[in-house]
């Protein structure tokens, strides 16, 4: 069940970024807001306190 929630999730984010517009190196990204632990996150907030750098852990708390 885990791996048919996996291939989904996937599946849906290649649709979305298929509609995505591309960015280039040095392109400023998007705003875009996120719940986190500490709550909601947006990106344009974060980055009136200074540089932010985004990290993505793909399998971070799996058993694989």
């Amino acid at each position: 069940m885990k791996r048919l929630f996996c291939a989904g999730a996937a599946l849906l984010v290649v649709l979305l970024a298929s509609h995505a517009a591309a960015l280039q190196v040095g392109d400023a990204a998007p705003d875009f807001t996120v719940m986190s632990s500490d709550g909601e996150l947006t990106l344009s907030r974060a980055l009136q306190k200074g540089p932010v750098i985004l990290a993505l852990f793909y399998a971070d708390f799996t058993s694989g």
